[in-house]
């Protein structure tokens, strides 16, 4: 791209702030809790549907061909495709559309959760953030291109997603990649700012499991405790502290985290990224009763680099061998759970498209562009399972995001519209209309 082009596209870009902030602000007002938190269903119910009828009358506009569907009751996806010439390769822009409760209402400083307000600098509300900004973002990336004379050589795709927020990838982004909304790279309009870091691309993602062990004991009075403690006493027979035996599992799982901080290693993560979280334990009916039972719950953080069933494999391995040296949970062992897995995801930092994102970002800012992991998880890593290779990307403070003071900068918005239109230049190219 020429220095007259990106000019000309920048200018054009700057001409749509105006509507850029109107459409993210209208956006910000559709309740579009995700309806799985069950948080004022009578005025949520629909609110992803809401927020993509109205972005599919933007989509229109430009000339894509768009398809509303749903999986599940009346909670619709948007996918879209601006067909190119046929000369170039293709890009998808994704996110989602669904967002978290607002939480406490007395903690947005007189704002409501969804007025959508500009008050400077700023457009407040839930989803401003997380990520109605991107995906608004990435419409007006081709607004501009299309405005300023130009039009894309390749396919430029877009899928705004349900269900991300409460893990229903079935029902959102999964849905729509079975549906064939797919290119040759692809980038997840999540936001990857910070104070300090502007526009980080990120080129992975840590893999979430959740997993419970259960250990059963053997319940008695707690004044027969004596029994069960005191050499030479009745021991089990009497009774069994199912607290004491899964303490012993409980401290195995935690020496295998501090392994996993030294041992398990990947460039775009710090030390202990990997590790094993012990989010709540339930154990006793009691004071008065020896404990019969204890369930401790995890989320577990896995490195991108292990396959999921041998990160398994693994703890099942350490649950089995702490329970070697006792002999009730030899003959007892923990029950094992695992209830969910996100996968993990990693995109090569000298892949093509990467160095092609990031040669975008610092054409508009110059200090962003740094290569780093996404804090949370994302979507991305279903792209990536079709072989797609994918960042994130996208305007908004990380930090900011499910908390009482969500808001997103102007000035990002518009950089983010800018570095999307870039990104579709240097990976789609564009050229004059005709």
């Amino acid at each position: 791209m020429d220095q007259e082009m990106k000019d000309t596209l920048f200018a054009t870009i700057d001409t749509l702030q105006e509507e850029l902030v109107e459409t993210v602000s209208q956006l910000v007002q559709h309740k579009s809790v995700s309806p799985v938190f069950a948080w004022e269903l009578e005025t949520s119910k629909g609110g992803e549907t809401a927020v993509n009828k109205h972005m599919q009358i933007l989509m229109n506009e430009l000339g894509a061909k768009s398809e509303m569907f749903a999986i599940q009751d009346d909670r619709q996806n948007l996918c879209g495709v601006y067909k190119g010439s046929g000369e170039g390769k293709s890009l998808l822009f994704n996110g989602h559309v669904d967002v978290v409760p607002p939480g406490d209402l007395s903690q947005w400083k007189g704002q409501s959760p969804f007025s959508g307000e500009v008050e400077g600098d700023y457009i407040h509300g839930r989803g401003s953030v997380d990520m109605k900004g991107g995906l608004t973002a990435a419409l007006f990336a081709l607004k501009g291109i299309l405005k300023a004379g130009y039009r894309p050589k390749g396919d430029v795709v877009y899928q705004f997603a349900v269900g991300e927020e409460c893990k229903e990838t079935e029902l959102g982004t999964g849905a729509c990649l079975d549906k064939g909304y797919l290119a040759d790279a692809a980038i997840v309009c999540e936001p990857t700012s910070s104070a300090m870091n502007p526009f980080d691309i990120c080129i992975a993602q840590a893999g979430v499991f959740e997993m419970t062990f259960r250990v059963k004991g053997k319940s008695c009075h707690a004044g027969a405790r004596r029994e069960v403690i005191r050499d030479g006493g009745a021991g089990d027979a009497v009774g069994v502290d199912a607290i004491e035996k899964g303490m012993i599992v409980y401290n195995a799982l935690k020496d295998l985290e501090r392994r996993w901080g030294q041992t398990k290693v990947h460039p775009m993560f710090k030390p202990g990224s990997f590790n094993l979280n012990a989010a709540t334990i339930k154990a006793g009916v009691g004071p008065s009763l020896v404990a019969p039972d204890m369930e401790v719950a995890y989320g577990i953080f896995y490195c991108p680099t292990d396959e999921a069933k041998a990160a398994q494999l693994e703890i099942e391995e350490v649950v089995h061998n702490a329970c070697l040296n006792d002999p009730w949970l030899r003959a007892n062992p923990p029950e094992i759970s695992w209830t969910f897995n996100w996968p993990a995801f990693s995109t090569a930092a000298d892949d093509p498209f990467v160095l092609a994102v990031q040669k975008s970002v610092q054409k508009v800012v110059p200090e962003g562009g740094n290569l780093n992991s996404f804090f949370a998880v994302s979507d991305a890593c279903f792209i990536q399972e079709k072989g797609v290779p994918v960042v994130l990307l996208g305007p908004g403070e990380c930090l900011l995001c499910h908390t009482t003071e969500e808001k997103v900068a102007i000035a990002q918005l518009t950089q983010a519209a800018k570095i999307y239109a870039l990104a579709i230049a240097e990976w789609c190219g564009i050229e004059k209309q005709d």
